[in-house]
């Protein structure tokens, strides 16, 4: 069972840092077991909060990547302009 305020920390911390995170880096951040952060990461990736993905490098163990998901980011909509070409701009970006 996942901790309500893990729940609420890993979705602060992913909104506010929005790159690209591993499991060992979030877990490292906030202080939680890489095995508990895994299980509450893989929880919110399946109710669609997080997007993942699997990052290869030469040599090394495949490793997932995690996200805040587009829906879950707290944005002022005022400041993004929708555009064919890039999809979201920001407002006065050239």
């Amino acid at each position: 069972m996942t901790s309500l305020s893990l729940r609420e920390d890993v979705l602060a911390f992913m909104t506010s840092n929005p790159t690209a995170w591993r499991i060992k880096a979030i877990a490292a951040k906030l202080g939680v077991g890489v095995q508990r952060m895994g299980l509450e990461l893989s929880q919110l990736n399946a109710e669609g909060k997080l997007v993942s993905c699997t990052v290869k490098a030469p040599g090394r163990q495949p490793e997932e990547e995690y996200r805040i998901a587009a829906t879950e980011q707290k944005m002022d909509p005022h400041h993004f302009v929708i555009s064919r070409k890039t999809n979201v701009r920001l407002r006065g970006a050239g």
